[in-house]
């Protein structure tokens, strides 16, 4: 029975891995710099610089609370700091 070794099955399968390698170099490298200079969050930066006593503001003015409800937040809100 004849022998044959890989290079005689394929005898680019050093430059493919080779290729391979460099390209899932390349794909990390491509995704670690979106993460550090791409967009950081995906909550739209109004949201993050609202502060907790605006947010509850808009609900009141929009009704969505009741005086109560909005002067015990308040008072709530207002302890924590």
């Amino acid at each position: 029975m004849p022998y044959y070794d890989m290079m005689g099955w394929y005898p680019f399968m050093g430059f493919w891995m080779s290729l391979f390698g460099i390209v899932v170099l390349i794909i990390t490298a491509y995704l670690i710099y979106r993460l550090i200079k791409g967009e950081k969050s995906v909550v739209p930066q109004e949201t993050i610089s609202k502060s907790t006593t605006d947010i509850l503001d808009e609900r009141y003015a929009k009704g969505e609370l009741t005086r109560e409800q909005y002067v015990q937040m308040k008072e709530d809100i207002d302890k924590v700091r």
